[in-house]
């Protein structure tokens, strides 16, 4: 993985089709060290144009620019920039110091190396320059945003060679970098609660590496979040309570409130749990417009139709907003069992499903033992069949198999 996703000013332009170009062309010469800001654009247009036909992928694309990107992006900040350009130039710097000292670390096999140090050095004082402009109140807001802009770049790029190096180290010193990185990432986003996201997005990779060290990181984040009690944060602590109940979903009871049709069809009914105890229920949370879920109907229906009778129910969830359609694509598709509407069930007052588990996309399916408690979750196709053998042995189990399945992906941890 690259840390210089920032760089896309230049990098958005290089395509698939680069490959296949012939050399076409001296690489574009460096501008004169006066050269002024028309100049320098100038030259990174025709320096993106140049490689697009002569690179060979990613990789030559980067050794073929880095040198005339870093020299003339350098050279642009001590010009005169408007705001939306100081944010651009020095993100796109930040994004060249980051590939560099990446590499640096790579090579010698620790977080260290010069363009580290220039590119801590340039977080630092673009952090100086933002704390200063917010204490002495003489910057105006715009003034504030752009300088908090600037140092968010070359911070993200600091976080982003830090969890960058930590992946491509031996499992027990990445572990060791992960509960570092973790720590500085939440109290940087205290500190700075734009960043909320991206420590959020730190300890989602962690968990995908190492399950028990992202649960923990999950709950200090949620929990130092949470104590804050800054508004900036509370879309990542809503996100990380979700992911967090997810994850414990195995083994716990489900919260589920939703209104499904009533007799004239309008969502007024109201899911009562006492009417299914002891029964086994498959939770699906779907939308008429996703394409795996309409795929996932016939295999559904046989699954009903085989265990219904032995105590076994289905409950849709859809999440659609248009009503209407989903009414229409119920009675098209015979759907036979019930379908609740998060829409209406949120404007009744009800948690949505959807955003309360954080769930990551349709369908997903939760399987509820007798007991009430959650038998399984993400349990589609041949980890349905296989779950239902489990819990109705009497019943003549469906014939599925793995290699036919359409629905297995990879799971990513807690799933």
């Amino acid at each position: 993985m690259k840390s210089y996703a920032l760089l896309l000013s230049f990098a958005l332009a290089f395509g698939s089709t680069c490959a296949a170009v012939a050399q076409s062309g001296a690489l574009p010469a460096l501008p004169a060290a006066d050269a002024d800001k028309a100049a320098l654009v100038e030259y990174q247009d025709k320096l993106v144009e140049w490689a697009n036909k002569n690179a060979k992928d990613a990789d030559d694309f980067w050794k073929q620019t880095n040198e005339g990107f870093y020299k003339t992006t350098l050279a642009l900040l001590d010009k005169e920039l408007d705001a939306e350009e100081k944010v651009r130039y020095n993100e796109q710097f930040a994004g060249i110091l980051g590939q560099y000292a990446l590499n640096e670390a790579f090579e010698l096999g620790a977080l260290k190396g010069d363009k580290l140090v220039e590119l801590a050095t340039k977080a630092g004082k673009a952090g100086s320059e933002y704390a200063q402009a917010t204490r002495d109140g003489k910057a105006s807001e715009e003034e504030i945003e752009t300088l908090k802009k600037i140092y968010l770049g070359y911070a993200r790029q600091l976080f982003s060679v830090r969890l960058q190096f930590a992946l491509n180290r031996p499992e027990a010193e990445r572990d060791d970098l992960f509960v570092g990185l973790v720590g500085d990432a939440v109290t940087f986003a205290l500190q700075v609660p734009d960043f909320g996201e991206d420590a959020y997005n730190i300890v989602m990779t962690i968990r995908t590496y190492s399950q028990e060290l992202g649960e923990e990181a999950l709950d200090a984040l949620c929990e130092a979040y949470e104590a804050s009690e800054n508004p900036k944060l509370i879309k990542p602590i809503q996100k990380t309570s979700g992911v967090r109940r997810y994850a414990r979903l195995p083994g716990s009871e489900l919260y589920f409130e939703a209104l499904f049709p009533d007799e004239k069809g309008e969502f007024t009914k109201k899911f009562d749990p006492k009417e299914h105890e002891g029964k086994v229920y498959l939770v699906e949370v779907w939308a008429t417009w996703c394409g795996p879920c309409r795929r996932e109907i016939p295999r559904l229906k046989e699954v009903y139709e085989r265990y219904h009778d032995a105590g076994f129910e289905i409950f849709g969830y859809s999440i659609d907003q248009d009503l209407d359609a989903l009414k229409k694509f119920i009675k098209e598709n015979e759907i036979p069992w019930p379908v609740a509407s998060q829409k209406r069930s949120v404007e009744a007052g009800y948690k949505g499903l959807y955003e309360y588990y954080s769930i990551n996309g349709v369908p997903e399916m939760i399987l509820v033992d007798r007991d009430g408690k959650v038998y399984q979750v993400d349990c589609r196709g041949v980890k349905l069949s296989t779950a239902l053998k489990e819990l109705f042995p009497d019943v003549k189990p469906l014939d599925w198999k793995i290699e036919d399945d359409f629905s297995a992906r990879d799971q990513a941890p807690g799933k």
